[in-house]
């Protein structure tokens, strides 16, 4: 992707409207060509007098018909030196209905993203709004009809969690995606696309924020264009005076070259202007450590078992970052951590002086905690299911919190906020594992004419909570487990990071490749750790890297551990780099799989490499990428220390080559440009 003149110009006309260009974290490696389609497929489709890439019917009338009876106000300002917001309003003056798209370019980036407003300015109620798509428009194609689509599976506990796909497109094969099961937004299908066409050279990446409902449908009905729709799954209703709804996020980026390029140019716009910073800071690789498995999560740990498992750590050499507290801290009937959700305060049976003795202690040693939550779901018996039902959906022995109602919503902000304070928590962990659609099927049932309303609303609430959270608390990161990966979308990776990215766990080909497939997408992300051994130990090692081990056990291998560890923590700083396969993913064990990782900036990067359990294969060449082909590269094994020197060309024309001992065997090996 090269920079000449035309790249000038495009970022001059940015820097004479508004918005300027800025110096990013990474480096962005945008052609000019690509700025120059996303500009202009957002001025065509955002033009003024034209149809908008949203649609929606109001009383059986298109929202382009609707719209274009409506009064327009157009409004521009920069957020910050590189984004420029513009806000189209448009007020129907006989119903009073205010549709207000908020869209924002990037100066550094062919990325643009919008999310749409519709609001009751009037003084009784709308008339019904139907079919409220997101994005509803189609792309040309340029007279090519090789039209392929690439995706992953979402985080459904399995071994294929996050697993890439690929599938061709054509007139008569449509492709939908959806959150389609259970309400979980991800449980399926992530919501990240990329369409490629023109034999792979150029493509558009689209991406939902929605942590509820969405779909989202590709059809080539026309030959010559693909049609994308995206919005939540249902809507029917109407609004009430004041009564204000909005549609999932969209984003789009756009693309030339490859299709490793598009993805890498996607990692570096999430690292850029996605991830949360708290304290002003994108999060480093963490470690942490938990007990959980030892003492069915925390429901039958003390205090005492805790402090004991910290100390235990620091006796072997092992300084963690976070020490984990996860389900079950709270009171209990006896049955198991599900008893009592709702009732959000520690036991004081099991932790006398409250979990602030417990975070007390991993200060004194210098690591934070980490405290889990699972506010959406109430169980019977607990304080919220016995004094407030009403802030509740549902009737059964299990409820669905409802942050749609504001008085619930007011009350769990400032409870957890307490809680975090109290118990001097460092890290906030946001579990989700309640079946929601039923209970928002429920409420549609109920209601005909509001299909769609108390998802809404319940959204709009459940993201003012994490804002809020983090606005009490800016050094905090929060991390959303939601069940193992099943909350991956754009509007919560914009707050938190899934540290717990599956309850696939541990098994190394399936975690393997969850590495694999959502490194793409999601740039920071954990998994676990509960044996000590090479092979299981690389399998799992991830940005978010956890402990499950039970250090109560003094004869363990932890001088391999610790080894172990100190390989993760040389490469770690890597994971801010590009992402490269290096062989077709696979779950059999007969196979290799392996992928690369390169920050071309600092001329530094990692390879993993996994023989599996029955492969017969002991030696090949694989081609490394990213690299600079005039320079040179030392290749380092970690485990042996061997190291040798390699021209660029060589390392990206005929390929590195590995060769194996043994099956199981993995390898990691550093790789650093010679100055």
């Amino acid at each position: 992707m090269k920079k000449d003149l035309f790249f000038l110009l495009t970022i001059w006309i940015y820097f004479s409207s508004g918005v300027l260009a800025k110096n990013t974290e990474t480096h962005s490696n945008v052609s000019p060509e690509e700025m120059a389609a996303c500009q202009q497929w957002t001025d065509k489709e955002f033009a003024q007098s034209d149809a908008l890439p949203f649609s929606f019917t109001y009383e059986g009338i298109s929202s382009d018909k609707f719209l274009a009876k409506c009064k327009m106000q157009f409004q521009s300002k920069g957020l910050s030196n590189d984004r420029k917001q513009e806000v189209r309003i448009y007020t129907d003056p006989v119903s009073g209905l205010e549709v207000r798209c908020e869209m924002v370019r990037y100066a550094d980036y062919p990325a643009v993203e919008w999310v749409v407003y519709l609001k009751n300015t009037g003084k009784s109620r709308t008339g019904i709004i139907e079919n409220l798509q997101a994005l509803n428009v189609p792309f040309d194609l340029g007279g090519h009809d090789d039209l392929y689509l690439n995706y992953n599976e979402g985080g459904n506990s399995g071994p294929k969690d996050f697993k890439p796909n690929r599938v061709k497109i054509d007139p008569q094969t449509p492709q939908k995606f959806g959150a389609f099961w259970g309400g979980f937004p991800t449980a399926e299908t992530l919501p990240f696309f990329n369409a490629e066409w023109n034999s792979g050279k150029q493509g558009v990446i689209s991406a939902v924020g929605w942590p509820a409902q969405w779909q989202s449908t590709f059809d080539r009905s026309v030959n010559t264009a693909m049609t994308v729709k995206v919005g939540q799954i249902k809507t029917r209703l109407y609004l009430n005076p004041g009564e204000e709804i909005r549609t999932p996020l969209v984003v789009l980026m756009f693309w030339q070259g490859s299709h490793d390029e598009a993805q890498n140019m996607w990692r570096r716009w999430m690292f850029d202007y996605n991830l949360p910073r708290p304290g002003g800071k994108l999060p480093e690789p963490i470690l942490e450590a938990a007990s959980s498995a030892y003492f069915a999560e925390m429901f039958h740990a003390t205090d005492k078992d805790e402090i004991e498992f910290i100390d235990r750590f620091l006796e072997e050499g092992i300084k963690l970052d976070y020490w984990w507290m996860d389900a079950g801290w709270y009171p209990n009937k006896g049955g198991s951590w599900q008893d009592f959700l709702g009732t959000w305060v520690p036991d004081k049976k099991r932790y006398p002086n409250g979990l602030r003795a417990i975070s007390d202690h991993a200060h004194s040693k210098g690591e934070k905690t980490i405290l889990w939550f699972e506010p959406e779901r109430v169980t019977e018996g607990s304080w919220i299911y016995n004094n407030h039902p009403e802030w509740t959906l549902g009737s059964g022995s299990t409820r669905f919190f409802n942050y749609g109602n504001p008085e619930a919503l007011a009350w769990m902000t400032n409870h957890v906020d307490s809680v975090l304070t109290s118990e001097t928590i460092d890290l906030y962990r946001q579990d989700f594992a309640v079946f929601s659609s039923s209970y928002w099927n429920e409420e549609d049932q109920k209601y005909p004419d509001r299909q769609g309303i108390a998802e809404i609303k319940h959204v709009v609430g459940y993201l003012k909570y994490l804002d809020e959270l983090r606005k009490r608390h800016p050094d905090m990161l929060i991390d959303i487990c939601d069940a193992g990966g099943k909350r991956l979308e754009m509007e919560n990776l914009r707050r938190a990071v899934p540290l717990w990215r599956s309850d696939y766990a541990f098994e190394p080909i399936g975690v393997q490749g969850q590495t694999y497939g959502l490194s793409s997408w999601i740039p920071f992300s954990g998994a676990g750790v509960n044996s000590i051994n090479t092979y299981d130990f690389l399998s799992n090692m991830s940005p978010s890297t956890v402990l499950n081990l039970d250090v109560r056990n003094k004869t363990a291998d932890y001088p391999l551990l610790r080894r172990l560890l100190a390989q993760w923590k040389e490469v770690r700083d890597d994971y801010r780099g590009d992402y490269y396969p290096l062989t077709p993913y696979s779950l059999e064990k007969n196979v290799w799989i392996g992928w690369e990782f390169f920050c071309p900036e600092k001329g530094t990067g990692f390879i993993q490499i996994f023989n599996r359990p029955e492969s017969i294969c002991d030696s090949d060449l694989c081609r490394l990428k990213g690299l600079n082909r005039e320079k040179q590269y030392r290749i380092i094994d970690l485990e042996t220390n061997e190291s040798r020197r390699y021209d660029g060309a060589r390392l990206l024309d005929e390929g590195l080559r590995f060769t194996f001992k043994k099956a199981p065997e993995a390898k990691l090996l550093r790789v650093v440009e010679v100055k």
